[in-house]
């Protein structure tokens, strides 16, 4: 009996540290990151000059492509049947700005990032549905000395010339393409241990498992010590 008892001890010991170890790897967050692309439906003369054309006219040149890059949360995907949902991007240890949310509209330099400055909104990927369903930013910027601003909702973008306070004018407009095509190439980023905040505090669960392992170990010293 007393060789029974000594055996479940180590085992509960053993269990106790093994998933103490196991726990702290499984709250590590995971990062997803992937392309997308869209393209180019409305150009105006002005949209010209700042080396934008239409898709369907400018197939396979820089001029008419949208193409892009993302880094989110995968974790934070809404559920089906819970409508339009925005999620903010956010900074993440290792990663640049440039991989956490970049998007080149047309030719360079018509490139935005996460960072970016005069931003008035986002950026956030947006799901319907739990779906990709494209973007939500809103940027100010500055081209050939003028003003313009580029808005995107869902899977939809316009950039405006922004003639004064009150007025503006369309410049060009577009798409993202959103659906389960619309994210291509993903791929799980995993932090490596080094770049975890050296403040972590363990979580309660992990304190308790770790407490159990040590009961068992001092448990079957203690009956190995009376024999």
């Amino acid at each position: 009996m007393e060789g029974k008892m000594n055996i479940l001890l180590s085992v509960t010991a053993f269990f106790g540290i093994l998933l103490t170890a196991i726990s702290p790897a499984q709250a590590i967050p995971i990062s997803t990151t992937a392309d997308f692309s869209g393209g180019i439906l409305t150009v105006t003369g002005l949209g010209n000059s700042l080396g934008l054309q239409q898709t369907n006219t400018c197939s396979g040149c820089a001029a008419g492509s949208v193409s892009g890059h993302v880094l989110f949360d995968e974790s934070l995907i809404p559920a089906s049947g819970t409508g339009t949902v925005n999620i903010a991007l956010a900074s993440v240890t290792g990663a640049s700005n440039d991989s956490i949310f970049h998007i080149v509209v047309g030719s360079e330099p018509l490139g935005f990032e996460f960072g970016d400055h005069n931003v008035l909104g986002g950026p956030s990927i947006q799901f319907n549905n739990g779906v990709f369903n494209g973007f939500f930013l809103v940027e100010d910027f500055v081209a050939n000395g003028k003003s313009y601003e580029l808005s995107m909702q869902g899977s939809t973008w316009n950039i405006h010339w922004l003639k004064d306070n009150s007025s503006s004018d369309l410049v060009a407009s577009g798409y993202v393409t959103v659906g389960a095509a619309g994210l291509t190439n993903q791929a799980s980023l995993y932090p490596s241990l080094p770049e975890l905040p050296a403040s972590t505090v363990p979580e309660p669960t992990t304190l308790a498992l770790f407490g159990l392992g040590l009961w068992g170990i001092v448990m079957t010293r203690r009956q190995t010590a009376k024999r």
